[in-house]
């Protein structure tokens, strides 16, 4: 088998040609597209698994019972994988035509996304390096800056029960953030994040494969509330982030605390692994 391997001056590889190989296809920040309602059944009578039994907030300016959707698209992509430098949950994609966009919660216009995807022969430029495998499929574009893994990480497992099932916090060492001043409701313990340290003054991206969800409730505020998060993690300088924060469109209860406040239903018998990326030297914006 004909075969390319390029390696940088510390010996550690760049790239194989015998290998799938992801290129970046698009970065820059996430743009606001969209508010998504949270629900709150009609009547604790009714049968919650019919969805006309949950009323909507229809009125923007209702501050409890909306969260902002922060999105990024690209076109024409195989198999994309998002990495972002700044706070965000992924609450899923959609699809028109030949676009994927990615919706996020819990997120910001200062949040930075780094969409890469299968290597592909549709850039223009040169000079440049192609490489095809037997099949004469494309390995490797030289157009492309490569994805490059700096590292991986797992969160730890939540702190001890709360009571009635629940646990202190969604992570060991884990602390709150106060979203009141985000677009969502005066909580005063929304998110539960824990950081990471890794080298300090390096920028670092951050993807999870895939996410975990539960519920919290808070009794701090002068209303106790109870909704479901999903968990996120993301890059800064210095390190990266986990958090569990508000799922958007969230079925939401407020007034009545039917547990003591805590985070309940995170699983702690599987836990997913961050692959990190640093971001020095990829072009940014870049599409």
């Amino acid at each position: 088998m004909s075969k390319l391997i390029v390696t940088k001056s510390d010996g550690s590889l760049l790239f194989d040609t015998r290998k799938i190989t992801y290129g970046l296809v698009k970065s820059g920040y996430l743009a606001y597209s969209s508010s998504w309602t949270r629900r709150t059944l009609r009547s604790a009578q009714l049968d919650p698994s019919d969805g006309s039994n949950w009323y909507a907030s229809t009125q923007v300016n209702d501050l409890a019972n909306w969260d902002q959707i922060w999105s990024l698209t690209v076109t024409n992509a195989k198999s994309p994988i998002v990495f972002i430098v700044g706070s965000g949950c992924l609450n899923g994609s959609t699809t028109s035509g030949t676009s994927i966009a990615y919706h996020y919660s819990n997120a910001s216009a200062n949040t930075k996304f780094y969409c890469f995807d299968l290597m592909a022969d549709n850039i223009a430029g040169s000079p440049y390096l192609k490489t095809y495998n037997e099949s004469g499929i494309l390995t490797f574009n030289s157009l492309q800056p490569p994805l490059n893994i700096a590292g991986t990480y797992q969160p730890p497992g939540p702190t001890a029960p709360a009571g009635a099932y629940g646990v202190q916090t969604a992570y060991t060492g884990g602390y709150f953030v106060s979203r009141q001043n985000d677009n969502n409701w005066n909580s005063s313990k929304q998110d539960c994040r824990f950081d990471v340290a890794l080298t300090a003054g390096v920028e670092y991206a951050a993807y999870l494969p895939w996410s975990r969800g539960g519920s919290t409730v808070d009794t701090q505020g002068s209303t106790p509330i109870s909704y479901a998060v999903q968990e996120g993690v993301y890059g800064r300088v210095g390190g990266i982030s986990f958090l569990f924060g508000a799922s958007a469109g969230t079925t939401l209860v407020t007034g009545v605390a039917p547990r003591p406040s805590g985070w309940y239903n995170i699983p702690s018998d599987r836990y997913p692994v961050a692959l990190i990326i640093t971001t020095a030297n990829l072009p940014f914006p870049f599409n």
